[in-house]
């Protein structure tokens, strides 16, 4: 039982780490520039470039309804002490990673007034 709690501890720390690094900037901009880059790359016509979008949105879909799903055997197995304690660990992992966004992002306007000077 320890090793599959384990497992799970850390894939959904390891998933919600993910999500807040993507989150961190605005929704959709991330796959923005990805499309951006292939569509300029590969040379994508405006076809190809819309049937990626519907890939990519049909991805996202089954994506969210497997982490749900996981989300809801992962709950089945803990005891109710054991889910309040997996919740208060995501939300000090998701206040670490904001400090350390925000972190970077005052780093990264740091170097852009260095490189101005």
């Amino acid at each position: 039982m320890k090793p599959i709690l384990i497992a799970g501890l850390f894939t959904l720390t390891t998933a919600l780490a993910t999500s807040t690094l993507a989150a961190t900037e605005a929704p959709g901009k991330h796959h923005q520039r990805h499309m951006e880059r292939m569509a300029s790359e590969l040379q994508l016509t405006e076809q190809q470039q819309e049937q990626l979008r519907d890939i990519h949105q049909q991805q996202r879909e089954q994506m969210r309804t497997l982490r749900e799903q996981r989300q809801e055997q992962v709950n089945a197995v803990l005891t109710e002490e054991q889910r309040s304690k997996l919740q208060e660990l995501r939300e000090q992992r998701r206040e670490e990673m904001r400090k350390h966004m925000q972190e970077r992002r005052q780093g990264r306007g740091a170097e852009r007034d260095a490189d101005t000077n």
